[in-house]
């Protein structure tokens, strides 16, 4: 058998682990070998062309938990097995979330310009997260994660999904229309850890961010187009809400004259909230059990239904 394995993001070592545990199996760094039983690859790799030539090919595992850039039809119509790598970045995520709520409430954007500037100045605005209501879109992997490390801090953290269904750690789920409504009127922080779909597709936007507290900090570590990036921008420049934490923008890499690079109540991160040393590692493992799964004939772990 033989996998096309895409470099350049699994580390030496990771790579090393998914070979050597598998001697047998052939494994190519090319990606336009049509000879392969399996890819492991990012969504990208996926096109009706590249599939149409290589009807050898079985499964494909994404290095990646998103797979919105993969047409639909492609993922429906093909006998190919398809799975992503969701859990692998929840916990590194997760305290990316964390740091982000803390970072806009104690003013560290302040902090170091005055430390660029040598300037000794207090304030004495900073908010607390205890007491707070968080209000997490998307209640998966990384929105479970994120509510399990929120519980020391003594907020009140409630969730909408497409489903009702309780989890650990949200004292509420909401679903529906109207559901989504309450959580963003109620909460002083809204998450988004969603997948962009074309229900998902501009859900924040003028009307929703006006039901948002003046208080409200929006962080968005799911996609971009999740958020009518221009309402936001009006949102912010008229102190609708206090604050927005963007890992994720349209475009990316985010224009240097976009206005939100100018905006004081913004914090703005290169799609780099997944960033830890153990990824890659995490990778490797989930890699490797599921190649084990194949061979074997087991059920894939993280197999994509739609």
């Amino acid at each position: 058998m033989k996998i096309y394995l895409q470099s350049g993001f699994l580390n030496e070592e990771s790579i090393s682990k998914i070979k050597d545990s598998f001697p047998n199996i052939v494994f190519t760094h090319d990606k336009d070998d049509t000879s392969v039983k399996v890819a492991i690859t990012f969504p990208n790799y996926v096109t009706k062309e590249r599939i149409k030539k290589n009807n050898k090919l079985k499964w494909i595992q994404f290095l990646s938990a998103g797979f919105d850039t993969v047409d639909v039809d492609i993922l429906q119509n093909t006998n190919i097995i398809f799975t992503n790598a969701k859990d692998i970045y929840s916990i590194t995520i997760a305290e990316d979330v964390i740091g982000r709520m803390l970072m806009i409430n104690r003013n560290v954007k302040k902090y170091l310009q005055n430390m660029k500037e040598k300037v000794w100045k207090k304030y004495n605005d900073e908010v607390e997260l205890y007491g707070s209501t968080v209000g997490i879109v998307g209640v998966g992997s990384i929105g479970k994660e994120i509510a399990k490390r929120l519980e020391p801090f003594n907020v009140n953290v409630i969730g909408y999904r497409r489903r009702y269904e309780q989890e650990p750690y949200f004292n509420d789920i909401y679903i529906g229309k109207e559901g989504l409504e309450n959580l963003l009127k109620q909460s002083d922080y809204i998450i988004l850890a969603l997948p962009l779909n074309k229900e998902s597709y501009h859900l924040i936007n003028a009307k929703t961010l006006k039901l948002m507290k003046p208080n409200a900090v929006l962080i968005n570590i799911a996609r971009g187009e999740i958020i009518n990036q221009e309402d936001l921008i009006v949102a912010l420049e008229n102190n609708w809400i206090r604050a927005a934490s963007l890992d994720v923008a349209v475009p990316e890499p985010l224009p240097s004259d976009n206005k939100l690079w100018t905006l004081d109540n913004v914090y703005i991160t290169p799609h780099n909230s997944l960033s830890s040393p153990n990824i890659s590692m995490r990778l490797a493992e989930l890699i490797c059990e599921n190649i084990q799964n194949f061979i074997s004939g087991n059920r894939l772990i993280n197999m994509i239904t739609l």
